[in-house]
């Protein structure tokens, strides 16, 4: 059978002009579909070195190929564009995927017909964006702007129905905050470094699908049969009752000690931030579309000042950790934090908080002072923190430079990035996860290797603690790679422990590619429910191809190139995939010293042990190890070379 059509949207909101075009279907051969071909898009479209907020930067929106489809946990869409983050102290900007899953965005965009949406230009006025059945219309919305998230979602749904997805902006989005993100279908966030930004500079409050089509497969028997198996093996999962009783806070045996800040005994932080509170709160688990797990959740806060305040998304690793840093003890005021972002603001809550913590210290020990700060004594206590929050979504007084994120910091103050004492910072954005009580493993090179700074579903079976080395190695095996770089990376070296995270980082960021050019959901592979033959059985069936394991490597390698490509044209090299100096400095903290360690905790990683597993990265991509840049025979190898 053939391979069903795909198409491109363009909408330009400076002229009004829609134009839909096939996707040639070389492009799908060699990228997959999905966010491979987006990638592809941004490197025609997207002119190298404007300005993210011009209108010349562009919007890429991507479904995955198997979202719409009965696969579990396939609901997820790439965007692509220019963030706004500062990323460098001359200026610079990456280009940079977000994925996130949805309960109807995705499959409405492809029950329309449009797998991939390319926004370009500026609205003289607001307006939100409609996707329907073979085309686009764009809407005055006037009387949304300035409307928070939850209420113009709710309102939109009511004008479009039921069943429309919608990805919508708050006022950090509408003020050019540089790290404001979107809210997909009220549940799920989308663009860590400032995609709601692109779109508040554009005028584009939110977008909006409806499809009435149906998302065909090539060979549906075929396609059936290998999702009905793996349909079943999830249901089988031991783990799956707790996950779908707390979604993503059943992690929080794990995430504990690998979001550990190390500021209060692990018993206190249990008993304030732990799983019994966190069940107090939690009123329904929420699935992303074919989601047989669930992990965003609608919450009710209990007692305090905020009773009765409903939420939605996934609160409690965003607040546990910076209700840790902050010094607040009552999680109902840091989940009030979480619900406002989402639901209001649409404002990155990690980078908020992060950035309020570390004005904060600074304020504390004399390096910032009330002609700094506009007047504003900064207290470590809650009143503060939310007038700084607010300032921050307003762009208000000293909130002005707080919304240009740290390199401004920097700029105006003085204050380097790199003195901020958890997680670490590269490329203009702080990390979720801090490597020292992490440990050093694959997902933690990612933040840094990337172009945009972010782990963006790159998990496996290193993200939970005590795994075994033949568990790590299986899942290793199962994605399809030549023997001898199994071989490679399981080969220890004394800087390494006992398998290579720079060759095996390589690797982990490649299916990647595939899981996002596909949709699927990161949870999956992560626990060891889906692996690389999976995938390749589910992409055949569904797009009459006939590829390997191997084949989807190389695919996602292609993908990998071209997005480093396409940021390399932006002046980025090795010097930008910078290791972030706090990872070196032990952490001092109740439950004695913690430092970073390989993934066994065999070995306390010094700098120079992290250069070379970067070399070993470089080397085991075919990359230039003094640049960090493609060579010119990787690229032909890969077909890149033009």
């Amino acid at each position: 059978m053939t391979r069903p059509s795909s198409w491109i949207l363009h909408v330009d909101l400076s002229t009004g002009n829609v134009e839909r075009t096939p996707v040639e279907a070389e492009l799908n051969r060699s990228f997959l579909g999905g966010s491979g071909v987006g990638w592809t898009l941004v490197s025609k479209y997207l002119p190298p070195r404007v300005d993210p907020f011009s209108p010349e930067n562009l919007i890429s929106v991507n479904p995955g190929v198997l979202v719409g489809t009965l696969t579990p946990g396939t609901p997820k869409t790439t965007v692509i564009t220019k963030f706004p983050t500062i990323a460098a102290e001359d200026g610079r900007h990456y280009i940079g995927e977000s994925t996130g899953g949805s309960r109807y965005l995705g499959i409405a965009l492809k029950r329309a017909g449009c797998h991939h949406l390319l926004i370009t230009g500026k609205s003289p006025r607001p307006v939100y964006l409609r996707v329907r059945d073979g085309g686009a219309d764009i809407v005055p919305a006037d009387d949304l702007w300035g409307g928070g998230i939850e209420g113009v979602t709710n309102e939109l749904i009511r004008r479009e129905g039921a069943e429309a997805g919608v990805i919508a902006i708050g006022t950090a989005g509408e003020n050019l905050v540089r790290h404001a993100l979107t809210i997909i279908d009220k549940t799920n966030s989308l663009g860590r470094g400032g995609l709601g930004a692109v779109m508040g500079s554009k005028n584009l409050k939110a977008i909006v699908a409806i499809g009435t089509g149906e998302v065909e497969v090539a060979r549906p028997g075929e396609f059936m049969e290998v999702s009905e198996a793996l349909r079943n093996r999830v249901l089988e999962w031991p783990k799956r009752d707790h996950w779908i009783k707390l979604g993503l806070a059943a992690g929080w045996s794990t995430f504990k000690h690998t979001q550990y800040p190390g500021i209060w005994p692990k018993d206190r932080w249990d008993e304030l931030y732990g799983e019994k509170t966190r069940m107090e709160t939690v009123e329904d688990v929420i699935a992303c579309n074919s989601c047989l797990l669930g992990c965003r959740l609608r919450w009710k806060t209990k007692g305090g000042e905020y009773d009765g305040e409903i939420g939605f998304g996934s609160p409690f690793s965003k607040s546990a950790t910076s209700g840790m840093l902050l010094g607040v003890e009552d999680h109902r005021k840091m989940i009030h934090f979480v619900a406002d972002a989402n639901s209001r603001t649409g404002i990155d809550f990690y980078t908020t908080t992060r950035l309020i913590d570390f004005v904060t210290k600074m304020y504390e020990i004399g390096r910032l002072t009330k002609a700094d700060t506009g007047g504003l004594e900064l207290k470590r206590e809650y009143p503060t923190y939310q007038k700084l929050y607010e300032m921050t979504v307003n762009r208000e007084g000293f909130g002005d430079v707080l919304a240009d994120g740290w390199i401004r910091l920097k700029r105006e103050f003085g204050l380097d990035p790199q003195d901020y004492w958890y997680a670490g910072i590269c490329k203009g954005v702080d990390f979720i996860y801090d490597a020292r009580p992490s440990n050093f493993h694959p997902l933690m090179m990612t933040f840094f290797t990337r172009p945009r700074p972010h782990h963006g579903g790159s998990h496996t079976r290193t993200n939970s603690r005590n795994r075994t080395i033949e568990e790590i190695r299986e899942q290793v095996e199962r994605w399809g790679i030549p023997q001898e770089a199994v071989d490679r990376i399981f080969t220890e070296a004394p800087y390494t422990g006992k398998f290579n995270v720079g060759r095996y980082t390589r690797y982990m960021e490649d299916m990647m590619r595939v899981k996002n050019a596909l949709g699927l959901c990161s949870i999956y592979t992560y626990q060891g429910l889906i692996f690389a033959d999976d995938m390749a059985h589910l992409y055949n069936a569904a797009t009459g191809e006939d590829l390997s394991p191997g084949d989807l490597v190389e695919h996602g390698e292609r993908i990998s190139n071209l997005a480093k490509l396409i940021n390399v044209q932006e002046g980025f090299t090795r010097a930008d995939d910078k290791v972030p100096e706090v990872w070196f400095r032990p952490m001092e903290s109740p439950e004695g010293r913690i430092e970073m360690q390989d993934y066994y905790q065999t070995k306390v990683l010094a700098k120079e042990d992290v250069d070379r597993l970067l070399d070993d990265y470089y080397e085991e991509r075919g990359w230039d190890p003094r640049t960090g840049q493609p060579t010119t025979e990787r690229l032909e190898q890969l077909g890149l070379n033009e």
